[in-house]
């Protein structure tokens, strides 16, 4: 049986007025796909066009992009024996959680209310999770030598792993929290979230520009990894303003309800700063890493993948949390609804 005949055994997607409330996005009046249904449903749903389709498709196409191009530079500098590669590998995990994660979200999260819930949250996990990994690439790999014999260098993993978990629960409290239609205010539980670790993971690259730009100019010309690094600046502010202004469907309302989605171009923005922060970590590893080696302690075990992995576990504590949350909150409401 091909995959369009399993396709047709389940309903088509509708409009919004065939699912709950919950699952109503501004702007968007068609492409909603059937709740309650089996999980086969939602995978199949891949295969067919809805509003969720694209934004699916954009992130796992993102991870396989991230993975061949890790996969290349991991063969390039030998990466699995040597420790001073344990930070790209790490932070390759988190980019890999992170897609993961949008992917699960967007495919699964129409299956019923709790999931919808569940899957954001831990969409939200995976989100924070990268924004560790990106911290720790960044200081490893892209720190100027005067910041690197820093008290800020010191701190830079443990002030990353508590913003990497203040985005899991803040973004969940934005989820948890209010109702739709949702009021700007949960976009700023969000945006300003993601924007302080992003702040502070980009401290290491602001301040070698600056040291190039300043009094201090390093005598050596602007090399290629400041153009890849500078370029995944620029990609990230786009992909926060079409996050944030739900243009273009908020101009034309249910035009874009299959592609070219603002969410839709918010993740291709993000996949696309994702490979231009890879370019950059790379060419400074190509350019850079003798000197890193001697103004560095050599990374360990601990200060990488534990780190990671510690910040993973404390985010699906706090993903199974506000799942009790929206639990209780959806029984709250049944209860109100009977009476």
């Amino acid at each position: 049986m091909s995959i369009q005949q399993m396709i047709k055994r389940y309903p088509s997607p509708g409009r919004k007025d065939d699912v709950p409330t919950l699952f109503h996005e501004p702007n968007v009046e068609t492409g909603f796909r059937a709740t309650n249904q089996p999980v086969q449903y939602y995978l199949l749903s891949l295969f067919q066009p809805h509003n969720e389709c694209m934004n699916a498709w954009t992130h796992l196409i993102g991870c396989f992009i991230a993975m061949y191009c890790i996969h290349t530079i991991s063969h390039e500098f030998n990466a699995y024996n040597d420790p001073w590669m344990y930070p790209m590998l790490a932070g390759s995990i988190t980019m890999f959680a992170m897609y993961l994660c949008s992917f699960a979200a967007h495919t699964f999260h129409n299956k019923s209310e709790l999931w919808h819930y569940t899957c954001f949250f831990i969409d939200y996990a995976g989100i924070g999770l990268f924004g560790l990994g990106s911290t720790i690439i960044h200081f490893f790999y892209c720190s100027h030598p005067i910041l690197a014999g820093s008290y800020l260098y010191k701190l830079a993993i443990p002030v990353g792993f508590i913003l990497c978990i203040n985005v899991c629960v803040c973004c969940s409290i934005s989820k948890a929290m209010y109702s739709r239609p949702y009021p700007f205010t949960r976009k700023l539980w969000q945006l300003t979230s993601v924007l302080g670790i992003y702040v502070w993971l980009i401290i290491p690259i602001i301040h070698r520009m600056y040291i190039y730009y300043s009094s201090l100019r390093d005598e050596g010309n602007w090399d290629q990894s400041f153009d890849d690094h500078l370029l995944q600046i620029i990609l990230f502010v786009i992909s926060g303003f079409f996050f944030a202004s739900d243009i273009p469907q908020r101009l034309f309302p249910g035009k874009f309800d299959i592609f070219f989605h603002s969410h839709q171009i918010f993740h291709v923005f993000i996949m696309l700063m994702n490979v231009k922060q890879i370019d950059g970590m790379s060419e400074d590893i190509r350019l850079h890493l003798p000197r890193i080696k001697t103004m560095e302690d050599v990374p360990t075990v601990w200060n990488t993948f534990g780190a990671v992995l510690l910040a993973g576990v404390i985010n699906l504590l706090v993903v199974f949390m506000f799942h009790q949350v929206a639990k209780r909150r959806m029984e709250k409401e049944k209860m109100m609804q009977d009476k």
